[in-house]
């Protein structure tokens, strides 16, 4: 039976109403036909590296969605689900397979595993680290429920580093797309079938979904693969968004933390922030964005503004202290410290078998 493609009515709404004028309903018509056989064209590809992930708890079963990552058998999933010395279970087209953890990551909300390599398995190809402009459509396609794969189509709203009061360790993609249960860990695509994002929080009562950029999920993978962990970067810095005389607001450094590379290198409490590695710091964001993807143990190059002139500071970046100093639980590797970092809550695991944990 043929999957039917999942159309946002706001998405469908967006095709139409930006056609005009005579012949709008036919061009709205094959722009909605022509929408349809590229989804079509994508979820016949993608899905036969798309994955249902199975994890046992106790009497219940939670599934989530996940996908192949390369031909070796290795699964990138959500982590809410999984936990050491679990009984996992992944479902494709091939059939079902068991799989161990190889690691997983708190913060961004995205684990590792590994399968029995029963020869090659196919995978998906992932975009460049530019993140979707907003306007641009995106293909989902996970394990809805229990029903077999299927395809959601949704538009980029935007990039946020906050939702509400619920703050990311990294800036996240915003989609306009209804995530089902059981769809938690999908590969969002863009139009040639490559993955932009890992859907990993369902807000807006279900109507909309961040996913984690592309650009992370590789640093996060990189990291487990090769240390079983993410390392964090910490360059001991605070910050704040301050106001200037003029009513205009810029990004300050508010606490050098002691025994920090930033107390040693020449930065000074009140310092404007003006870029970390050559990237512009205007907002907050900017400033976990640089840290999230600062490599440790490399050099991070600072420029601050301080009495009207430029100064640049270069600082070795270590790992972040066991006891986290200027953040909770959860925060990014840089300081905003008037905004402490949870992670994404998981809003669309489904639990079945018999009764509820």
């Amino acid at each position: 039976m043929k999957p039917a493609l999942t159309f946002n009515h706001s998405l469908c709404a967006a095709v139409l109403l930006s056609l005009s004028g005579a012949g709008s309903c036919l061009a709205g018509q094959e722009s909605v036909s022509s929408l349809a056989s590229d989804v079509g064209r994508i979820f016949r590809t993608a899905r036969h590296a798309v994955v249902r992930v199975r994890v046992r708890h106790e009497s219940t079963d939670a599934v989530c969605s996940g996908f192949f990552i390369d031909a070796n058998g290795t699964v990138a999933t959500v982590s809410e689900l999984v936990s050491p010395g679990q009984e996992i279970r992944v479902e494709s087209e091939r059939g079902v397979l068991p799989a161990v953890l190889l690691g997983q990551d708190s913060r961004t909300g995205l684990a590792l595993l590994r399968t029995p390599s029963n020869g090659p398995t196919p995978f998906l190809r992932v975009a460049g680290d530019t993140e979707p402009e907003a306007g641009s459509f995106v293909v989902g396609v996970g394990y809805p429920f229990n029903l077999s794969a299927s395809p959601i189509v949704g538009l980029v709203l935007g990039s946020d580093r906050q939702f509400q009061d619920r703050l990311f360790c990294v800036s996240h993609i915003r989609v306009d797309m209804t995530i089902s249960p059981g769809e938690l860990g999908a590969p969002l695509l863009d139009l040639q079938g490559r993955v932009i994002g890992v859907a990993t929080m369902v807000v807006n009562e279900g109507r909309w979904a961040y996913a984690l950029p592309v650009r992370a999920v590789k640093r996060v993978v990189a990291d487990l693969r090769r240390y079983g962990r993410v390392r964090y970067a910490w360059a001991g810095i605070g910050v704040s968004r301050v106001g200037g005389d003029r009513g205009e607001s810029f990004v300050a450094i508010t606490r050098l933390f002691p025994n920090s590379a930033a107390r040693a290198s020449g930065l000074q409490e009140g310092d404007r922030l003006e870029q970390i590695n050559g990237k512009p710091v205007h907002h907050l964001s900017d400033v976990v964005d640089a840290s999230f993807y600062a490599p440790v143990g490399r050099p991070m190059v600072i420029a601050v503004s301080r009495n009207g002139k430029i100064e640049r500071f270069s600082l070795l970046v270590g790992d972040r202290p066991a006891d986290n100093p200027g953040g909770a639980p959860g925060s990014s590797p840089a300081t905003a410290e008037a905004s402490p970092t949870a992670p994404p809550s998981a809003g669309s695991a489904e639990k079945t078998g018999g009764g509820a944990n």
